[in-house]
């Protein structure tokens, strides 16, 4: 069953393209790790100026491996800088409908 995380932000005014590069960044990393099936930068449809991630990875001790690897820790700590207070992380267990 696949597993999947997902980060939503709002940036800070001003760093709306640091955030995006660090985002984009992490994605790259992810994308490499062991397991990750697919990830997804998010952009708002509407005016909010939100912004997110998105990764489905093959079981959860996958997705926390990467995420607690060096790089991705230290690519999250410079962005919860440059955001604003109350983003959301969530995760899911997908179950496929056939």
């Amino acid at each position: 069953m696949p597993y999947v995380r997902f980060s939503v932000m709002r940036p800070m005014a001003g760093h709306e393209a640091e955030v995006e590069r660090l985002n984009r960044e992490l994605l790259d990393f992810y994308r490499r790790c062991p397991g990750c099936l697919a990830t997804y930068l998010l952009k708002a449809a509407d005016n909010s100026g939100e912004v997110g991630r998105l990764t489905i990875w093959e079981r959860e001790e996958d997705a926390d491996r990467a995420a607690n690897a060096d790089h991705s820790l230290a690519l999250r700590s410079q962005l919860h800088l440059r955001i604003q207070p109350g983003h959301a992380d969530r995760s899911f267990e997908a179950t496929p409908i056939l």
